[in-house]
């Protein structure tokens, strides 16, 4: 799953994506990720911290806290250098522009083997 309200990193992330076999769900709205989390029970979910309305620090702390969602990967992407924190928040951190091998190698370290990569 991605959580990204930059198109151009949504459609970055998506390619990567498609092109490693995935199946792949998306919302650019921080308030539409806790459901479709409980929705769709991704394997992983690739979410962006600086978002409109709910940051992506406040959807990580609710999946966390969220029995149905508490233990599925988390991988936070940011343009800005917040890799303690969010080591320390329990998440993996991938840094923007996020490139395809750097995708793949964040979808493993989470568990994931891509079929096609």
């Amino acid at each position: 799953m991605i959580v990204e309200d930059d198109l151009q990193s949504l459609y970055l992330m998506e390619r990567y994506a498609r092109r490693s076999g995935c199946r792949l769900v998306c919302t650019t709205r921080g308030e539409n990720a806790l459901a479709l989390a409980w929705q769709e029970q991704p394997a992983v979910i690739f979410l962006d911290l600086m978002l409109p309305g709910m940051s992506g620090w406040d959807i990580l702390r609710d999946l966390q806290a969220d029995s149905t969602t508490r233990d599925i990967p988390v991988v936070l992407c940011s343009g800005l250098n917040e890799v303690e924190e969010g080591r320390e928040a329990g998440a993996a951190c991938l840094h923007k522009p996020v490139y395809y091998q750097d995708f793949l190698d964040a979808l493993r370290q989470a568990g994931v083997e891509p079929p096609s990569a």
